[in-house]
């Protein structure tokens, strides 16, 4: 009898909510007409905001009107709250009064068939006990969520962090046997952290219903993760979700998921996508073993290299060691460096991030390389974790030191004996016979018997000569072998000095003057030599020292002629050979 007492209601009911203008008492009739309008007019002079709220305020109050039908004991109570507690949850997130509207005259109409089922006979008399195969229209996804005003965690790239999941039953009966399960997955820019277990499934006992009378903080349940976050991860907030599949009151198996979200801290160099940026490998520095590279000899070359990234390390890595190319045509050029081994290339298996390695390889230095600093390149190529490929370029600078070659003609001393307070002209030339400048070539006399004798030469190109003409002046007699040094200096491009030693022969005597006997006064005063024969022979004498000074001056001539022609003639010598090392080298 209550059962039929009851189908009659709800047949009421389904009458009242059909009729849009209808003026009734029955459950739901005055919802239904303010959630429908009295008519366009109307509806025209409210605003969207408006409409929604009348239509979400009819809606729960129609489904305020069923739930007061439900029989707690009666065998329909669990499929019936379903219904309701899914629809309050659904219209609350609804935005359209259109949309409410049509979803609660669905929801009716599945709530219509739990408490007036149809019969297949067509008859009343159809037995209770088919009444639970009916379809429950229910979605067990809005029994469940997210409880609490839980504050979102902080994740920084590379450390550990708790996950802490709160989860509420919001439906009116308990739910049971609720296993949650994170949604992992290989992509950071959807799991965000390190993947260390197999299984990181967790297990909630019971979740209570609202008909226990609890609050939502009581049927809280609380699941915690301890994750380490992943290195390259960005910066922002990710959403994590959660797979839940539990028991209902009724013994149905039920599934949902939960999200909730966590704040990155990503590294310096991944962007907030997730992508790491590209590992940058550079070379710090270098180091030649000698330290000084000479043209010609093998040395050690050992580069510096640094992994920039902070968010990956690199890995197979491939170095090869590039010289500069010298020369101006395709027949002559070469490489400025070759490697000793045969080989330029360098393999390192692994940088870690932010670090540091050096790699070594032997080279030797042409033999004619002028003196000047050669670039080196160095091509790189390698993979950064997660095996996407990688190339750059750097170089570096050697500088080069080719060993001065000078040499000196023999110097030529006119003449060889002086007395003191003479002169003597000593001559000689300095040729440059290496690749390399000579720069402020200048020369000086060393020595306790004369003084001068010094020359600024100026700067000598490779192959040039340098012509040195001094004279010096004798100071006191020679006492020992009657050698002089000549001190030639010059410096390199470095502005390093060298000097080089040479001994001339060149004796000092003392002045014979007073010891003539020719000049004697004496024999000035001779009376044989008075009057006119006196004068005659000191006429003659004078005339013979004239000649003995022109003949002085004329050898003089004679000899720096002499010498000036053999130089021009060593210098054409020298060119000639320079001529001939050209031509073996092409």
């Amino acid at each position: 009898m209550r059962k039929r007492i009851i189908k009659g209601i709800a047949a009421a009911l389904c009458l009242a909510v059909l009729a849009p203008a209808a003026a009734v008492t029955m459950p739901g009739a005055g919802i239904v007409s303010e959630a429908t309008g009295s008519g366009a007019a109307a509806d025209d002079k409210k605003t969207d905001a408006e409409l929604l709220k009348e239509a979400k305020d009819g809606a729960e109050k129609i489904l305020r009107d069923y739930q007061r039908l439900i029989d707690p004991n009666g065998k329909k109570a669990t499929k019936l709250n379903s219904i309701i507690t899914k629809a309050v949850i659904q219209i609350q997130s609804m935005e359209t009064a259109e949309g409410v509207n049509d979803y609660i005259n669905k929801t009716k109409t599945a709530m219509d068939k739990v408490v007036n089922p149809p019969s297949d006979s067509g008859s009343d008399n159809k037995d209770d006990n088919n009444d639970d195969d009916d379809p429950v229209p229910a979605n067990a996804d809005h029994f469940l969520m997210v409880g609490g005003s839980w504050v979102t965690p902080v994740a920084n790239a590379g450390q550990a962090v708790s996950i802490v999941l709160p989860v509420v039953n919001m439906g009116k009966t308990e739910v049971t046997k609720a296993v949650v399960t994170p949604v992992l997955s290989t992509e950071s820019t959807e799991w965000p952290f390190e993947i260390t277990n197999s299984n990181y499934t967790q297990t909630i006992d019971n979740l209570p219903g609202t008909d226990t009378g609890m609050s939502d903080m009581d049927r809280r349940r609380e699941l915690t993760w301890n994750l380490m976050t992943r290195s390259d991860v960005g910066s922002g907030y990710q959403k994590i979700s959660f797979s839940v599949r539990y028991f209902a009151s009724d013994g149905s198996s039920q599934s949902t998921t939960l999200d909730t979200y966590v704040q990155l801290n990503g590294t310096a160099g991944v962007g907030a996508d997730g992508q790491a940026s590209v590992p940058r490998v550079i070379v710090t520095g270098f180091e030649t073993s000698p330290a000084d590279v000479h043209a010609g000899e093998s040395f050690m070359l050992t580069l510096h290299l640094k992994n920039t990234s902070t968010a990956t390390s690199v890995n197979n890595m491939i170095f090869e060691i590039v010289a500069a190319v010298e020369g101006k045509d395709e027949d002559t050029t070469y490489a400025a460096f070759l490697p000793t081994a045969g080989s330029s290339t360098i393999f390192v298996d692994r940088i870690e991030k932010n670090g540091t390695r050096d790699i070594q390889i032997e080279m030797e230095a042409k033999a004619d390389l002028t003196q000047k600093p050669y670039a080196v390149d160095v091509n790189m190529s390698y993979e950064d974790e997660h095996v996407n490929a990688y190339t750059n370029k750097t170089s570096v600078s050697i500088p080069v030191k080719q060993e001065a070659r000078v040499d000196i003609s023999e110097p030529e001393v006119m003449p060889q004996s002086i007395e003191v307070g003479s002169e003597s002209n000593i001559m000689f030339s300095i040729y440059n016979m290496g690749k390399t400048k000579l720069y402020n070539v200048q020369v000086k006399t060393q020595s306790d018997t004369v003084s001068g004798g010094d020359a600024f030469v100026g700067n000598l190109d490779s192959g040039a000569t340098g012509s040195v003409d001094i004279y010096v002046t004798g100071q006191q007699a020679t006492m020992d072998e009657g050698l002089i040094k000549l001190l030639i200096s010059y410096e390199d491009e470095t502005g390093a000095s060298t000097v080089i030693e040479k001994e001339v022969s060149l004796f000092v005597t003392e002045s014979m003057m007073m010891d003539d006997p020719m000049m004697d006064g004496s024999m000035m005063d001779d009376p044989m030599i008075d009057g006119e024969q006196g004068g005659k022979v000191k006429y003659i004498a004078a005339i013979v020292g004239v000649l003995a000074v022109a003949a002085i001056i004329g050898v003089t001539i004679f000899l720096k002629k002499k010498k000036k022609k053999a130089q021009l003639s060593l210098e054409e010598d020298l060119l000639d050979l320079n001529d001939d090392d050209l031509g073996g080298d092409e």
